[in-house]
């Protein structure tokens, strides 16, 4: 027993000394902390331009903001490659420590690589794994991805944090933009009978003073989140703004919160603060037509008015519900018409078709993009004004007594 108990005590004391240790450890010290990576496309060439925003630590944790003096918290490093794998392996030659790729919030793509298609790109991301899926996504507009990482925010010392916190905001309180992962863009690619989309950033101000570091309370230069791109066969087909890109995100059942600005009389207006919006779409066929039904049901409150108009009387409320409804119906139906117009299903109304009728789906969805944009929309808008805020009178109406 004796002679038992030693040899599994020496057995143990091995086993401690083999588990003591990691055989891929990575020294923080020699480590580049990516936070971005922006992919353009090189002029004239299939090759990839990659740069990446690197966390610099002594600028981070001097205390200073984004916009303040002192030591730049993050530097930009770009390498090209056939591919983005050579290309980040090539990155080696110009940055003193290894990528890593753990921590990265935002893929900046350039426009016109996406115009060209990212259908291969997105590979990389799918198949290896260090980049998480759940790293945001966005498009640049009128500009390079590259120049995009180098702009420095005013609030937010990492700009990528910045950029992917508009992106969140955005989305959260105004519903113009989407708030995809790359998950969501490479799901959609695999998807039937639905095309992704992903929102746009654009450089405001001038681009060589958005490099610097600035004490300027007014920064001259910002990031901006602006509309949504569609996409059709992996490549940009057009940019959508304003109400239709909100109409795109209220037939996808995305709208969270937002601002509907009615003018039920002349110049004056009222503001309805949407708080809950839920979509319901169903398909069917009818003589070889799609028929798309899109039924919205939304709750807001009144947040302001610029005339006198009193509130506690019902027949009131119920007009700005009529108008409100009709504005939401006007959005919803110019989204589907600019989709339409792209041959791009971007709500996934061949994917609810194929849930719905997979018989009559195999017999469309070889050509689903040319009859989506042939298709019928019906849209039913119920809308509730739920409150009115501090008063049903508004003080404007003593005014004018």
């Amino acid at each position: 027993m004796k002679v038992k108990g030693a040899i599994l005590t020496v057995l143990l004391v091995v086993m401690v000394a083999l588990l003591s240790g990691c055989w891929n450890q990575r020294e923080l010290n020699k480590m580049a902390i990516v936070m971005a990576m922006g992919v353009d496309k090189v002029e004239q060439t299939d090759n990839y331009r990659v740069s990446y925003q690197v966390v610099n630590p002594g600028g981070v944790a001097s205390g200073q903001m984004g916009g303040g003096a002192g030591e730049m918290p993050v530097t930009v490093f770009t390498s090209t490659g056939r591919t983005l794998l050579e290309a980040i392996r090539k990155s080696s030659q110009r940055v003193p420590r290894e990528l890593f790729f753990s921590h990265m919030q935002l893929l900046v793509i350039g426009e016109d690589l996406a115009k060209s298609g990212v259908t291969e790109l997105f590979d990389y991301f799918d198949r290896g794994h260090e980049v998480r899926l759940t790293t945001k996504v966005i498009v640049t507009r009128g500009t390079k991805a590259e120049s995009i990482l180098k702009i420095l925010t005013p609030i937010e010392k990492i700009p990528a944090k910045g950029l992917a916190g508009e992106m969140e905001m955005s989305e959260k309180l105004w519903s113009e933009n989407i708030n995809n992962t790359i998950y969501d863009v490479i799901k959609t690619f695999v998807t039937e009978g639905k095309n992704p989309i992903i929102s746009g950033a654009a450089i405001i101000g001038n681009t060589k003073e958005g490099f610097k570091k600035t004490e300027q309370s007014s920064p001259p230069t910002l990031m901006e989140t602006r509309g949504v791109a569609i996409f059709k066969d992996g490549k940009l087909s057009r940019w959508v703004d304003g109400h239709a890109a909100r109409g795109i995100l209220l037939v996808q059942n995305k709208v969270k919160r937002t601002l509907v600005v009615l003018k039920p009389t002349g110049n004056k207006e009222v503001d309805i603060n949407i708080h809950r919006s839920l979509t319901d779409v169903s398909t069917e066929i009818k003589a070889g037509i799609p028929l798309i039904h899109i039924r919205i049901r939304q709750e807001g409150q009144l947040e302001g008015i610029t005339y006198p108009l009193d509130l506690s009387k019902s027949e009131e409320l119920v007009k700005l519900q009529k108008e409100w409804s009709k504005v939401t119906n006007k959005e919803v139906k110019e989204a589907v018409k600019v989709a339409q117009n792209a041959k791009s299903d971007i709500f996934g109304i061949g994917e609810e078709m194929k849930r719905s009728n997979p018989k009559v789906w195999e017999g469309l969805k070889k050509e689903w993009n040319e009859t989506f944009a042939k298709a019928k929309v019906y849209v039913t808008v119920d809308s509730i004004i739920r409150g009115t805020g501090m008063r049903t009178k508004p003080y404007l109406s003593e005014l004018e007594e």
